[in-house]
């Protein structure tokens, strides 16, 4: 079991615990995504709908992550397999399609007409990226310049704009080795995860209801399961 297999299995773990439209679960969605893609290690073939099967299958895996069971297949198995059933869909779609324009009619008015009411196409679907993409460009402008003035004992080195994207995905360092890269003592180490939780992620909730990417119950369902 390679580090990217670990990492995956782990994120998807993580995923299965929290409420469906919790910034955090999109957060973490997003950080699977962007370490897939960058593997390079999912299935690939030269076809003009490889693309709109890709995409389907990402929407697919995002929405339903409690389909995965890790004593079964690999994640990367586990999306191989989605997104190749959806090639096979849509590659038998393709050839029921030529089929039917070999059987176009011609009317008496010498009209060739198609009975092929036509595919629909798949949905746009990269609003976990647009998500990912847009709380990164509000965590570096920080216009208002909240996140750098809340900072972890008195360090302004250590404020919420430096530990936020730390956090975001894709390479999400842990809190040991964050507490490693600004030197904290035992104490602070074990303190400064708990400010994050305290201070940090009320900001990132607060920006996420802004957006529209959660609701007030996604924020209750979280602070519940929390407790």
């Amino acid at each position: 079991m390679n580090q990217l297999d670990l990492k995956l299995r782990e994120l998807i773990a993580s995923v299965q615990q929290l409420p469906p439209n919790s910034l955090e679960r999109q957060q973490i969605l997003a950080q699977m995504y962007l370490l897939v893609m960058k593997s390079g290690k999912l299935w690939k073939e030269h076809t003009s709908y490889y693309n709109d099967a890709l995409q389907e299958m990402w929407e697919y895996c995002c929405e339903h992550p409690e389909e995965y069971n890790s004593e079964i297949k690999s994640p990367i198995v586990w999306l191989d397999d989605e997104l190749k059933k959806r090639l096979r869909r849509m590659r038998d779609g393709k050839n029921r399609q030529q089929r039917r324009f070999l059987t176009t009619i011609q009317t008496e008015q010498g009209i060739i007409s198609n009975p092929v009411d036509g595919i629909v196409s798949p949905p746009d679907i990269h609003s976990v990226m647009e998500m990912w993409e847009k709380t990164i460009s509000w965590v570096e402008n920080d216009s208002e310049q909240r996140l750098r003035n809340i900072c972890f004992r008195k360090r302004p080195e250590i404020n919420a704009q430096t530990l936020i994207l730390r956090r975001l995905p894709p390479d999400t360092p842990s809190w040991q080795t964050i507490a490693l890269e600004f030197k904290l003592n035992p104490q602070e180490a074990k303190d400064l995860p708990k400010f994050y939780n305290r201070k940090c992620l009320p900001l990132l909730r607060e920006f996420g209801l802004s957006q529209g990417y959660i609701e007030e119950s996604d924020i209750v369902c979280s602070g519940t399961k929390q407790t």
